[in-house]
């Protein structure tokens, strides 16, 4: 294995061990964060333990017991990675205190740079995604679509309310928001044209994009789980059927797309 290779598979175990360790400890003990705004942000952050350990668990052995090397490999670990950074930037912009804190900024710093160590690793070992004549294109680019499109409505909708309307102060739950609309939405809308249009950045992307939706809305479920436990009402039933089809849907087309694409060399641009 060459140097570049052993350190990313070292950084990417860091990662993965350290997430695994926290959010399990923090899941069982909820007591290591600072005081919450609310009792729903209580119940959010052990649903994002749930899933965080969960994810870290699965990358943890998906690190040791596959090939790095390969493309479809690392499109699966990059969209873990996108998961980690979304969840731990939130935790860092959005100051959720714990003894853990400075944790969470490292973590944030280091899934970032991973993901952008095998985005290069990618381009510049000339790996090129490629289709077969069942791999469901259209579908994957207006589940893509419609599914941001769905969720953007929403957050559009809070985002307006607690700081136009009601001239309220953004509290640290709302960080998701912002990193939704700034930066992960964009992201998957720019993926579901580049899919749309043959280019092979758009089917890698794809994948990501649709391992992201997998992994983060499962999260609004457990939340409103833990909740309905604790008071025996949900936050938000409507939105967790909602999040719950968009969930089963993006696993579905992530089964299509993994059956139906392929890795090829090539020289050139992607």
């Amino acid at each position: 294995m060459k140097s570049g290779d052993r350190n990313l598979k070292i950084a990417l175990m860091i990662i993965s061990v350290i997430t695994l360790l926290i959010s399990g400890y923090s899941l069982f003990n909820q007591q290591v964060y600072a005081e919450r705004m609310n009792r729903i942000t209580l119940f959010e952050l052990q649903g994002q333990d749930v899933v965080t350990a969960l994810i870290s668990f699965f990358l943890v052995a998906f690190i040791l017991f596959t090939d790095l090397k390969k493309t479809k490999t690392r499109i699966v670990v990059i969209g873990c990675l996108a998961y980690l950074f979304y969840i731990y930037a939130y935790f860092s912009f959005g100051v959720i205190t714990s003894i853990f804190y400075f944790v969470y900024i490292g973590i944030t710093g280091l899934s970032f740079y991973c993901i952008i160590w095998m985005f290069v690793k990618i381009a510049s070992g000339g790996q090129i995604i490629t289709t077969s004549e069942k791999y469901p294109r259209k579908a994957i680019s207006i589940f893509l679509f419609l599914s941001i499109a769905m969720v953007t409505g929403i957050e559009i909708k809070d985002i307006i309310l607690f700081t136009i309307l009601q001239n309220n102060a953004i509290n640290p739950f709302h960080v998701f928001y912002i990193l939704d609309l700034g930066i992960v939405f964009p992201g998957i809308i720019i993926s579901s044209v580049l899919n749309l249009q043959r280019k092979a950045w758009g089917y890698l992307l794809s994948g990501i994009s649709l391992i992201k939706i997998s992994t983060i809305l499962p999260a609004v479920i457990f939340n409103d789980i833990f909740h309905w436990i604790a008071t025996r009402y949900f936050i938000d039933l409507s939105f967790d059927v909602i999040a719950l089809i968009i969930t089963i849907t993006a696993i579905f087309f992530l089964l299509l797309y993994m059956k139906t694409i392929r890795e090829n060399k090539f020289s050139g641009t992607m």
